[in-house]
């Protein structure tokens, strides 16, 4: 028996034998039962080794709250993002002299006045760097327009990547994809085109990629005829969710057991006299 088990048992059996006298049991025992029970106390008494190490606490995972590693609304600067060709960040004021047709542009920036967009106030150019629309894999990422930026994900069990965006191509030849260290993670293609009329958020976990820093990158690609007004990112965020830890699992000190003890020992000999005089 564990050292601690055994000190609470010896309490139990040391109040149990000194209450024994009043609780008007005692007569009703059997002498040999009383023999046992205060050889037992004795035994329990002497056997019970003498320490003062403490006992080990016993400890559960805790996970700890999600927190922000990544915000950016893009409005004090361009949130330590990379542009290439059509990427442009600044203040959203559309034009659109540019547009050889039907555009949706958005009304205004997600918030704030300030976002990422392929050409931000025009629409894209006719790069004809679209290869793979038909099979919606890219066969050569060299040409894409990309907006990147990486993260340390160093420490974390859990991430997640969210952004707002306001989504104007003209599918099926015009095409997107968001990549996490050169892997596909989302994909604008394929189907019919659809004009937009709100900014959509889109959500992507991360936590196939955690344990190291990671690119996030956005790919546009365009074919040689017919823009819309383009792609446009906004408030962009990463949360993420640090390893469990093992934490305490609250316990009883040392006065609460003998406490608890002297309810347990009032309470069995309570029961005992209402047996007995049921009898």
């Amino acid at each position: 028996m564990k050292s601690g088990s055994r000190t609470y048992l010896l309490i139990l059996m040391s109040i149990f034998m000194l209450m024994l006298p009043y609780s008007g049991l005692a007569d009703s025992l059997d002498p040999e039962v009383q023999a046992e029970l205060q050889a037992e106390a004795a035994h329990s008494s002497a056997g019970a080794p003498e320490t003062t190490q403490k006992p080990l606490m016993p400890k559960r995972l805790q996970s700890p709250p999600a927190t922000t590693i990544y915000f950016s609304d893009f409005e004090a600067d361009n949130g330590g993002m990379t542009g290439s060709r059509d990427w442009v960040w600044g203040i959203y004021s559309w034009d659109g002299s540019s547009c050889d047709s039907s555009n949706y542009p958005p009304p205004a920036a997600y918030s704030g006045s300030r976002m990422w967009g392929t050409r931000l106030n025009d629409c894209y150019q006719n790069l004809g760097n679209n290869q793979g629309y038909e099979t919606c894999i890219n066969t050569d990422k060299s040409d894409d327009s990309v907006l990147s930026f990486t993260v340390d994900l160093t420490g974390q069990a859990t991430a997640t990547l969210s952004w707002w965006e306001w989504f104007d191509l003209f599918l099926v030849w015009d095409w997107a994809e968001v990549y996490v260290n050169d892997a596909v993670v989302f994909q604008h293609c394929g189907g019919n085109f659809v004009a937009p009329t709100a900014w959509e958020e889109q959500v992507v976990d991360l936590t196939p990629f955690v344990g190291g820093p990671v690119t996030i990158s956005f790919h546009m690609m365009s074919s040689t005829v017919v823009n819309h007004a383009g792609w446009f990112i906004d408030d962009v965020q990463i949360t993420a969710q640090g390893a469990s830890v093992a934490a305490p699992i609250p316990t009883l000190s040392e006065w609460g057991m003998i406490i608890m003890s002297l309810i347990l020992a009032g309470s069995a000999i309570w029961m005992m006299r209402r047996r007995q005089v049921s009898s």
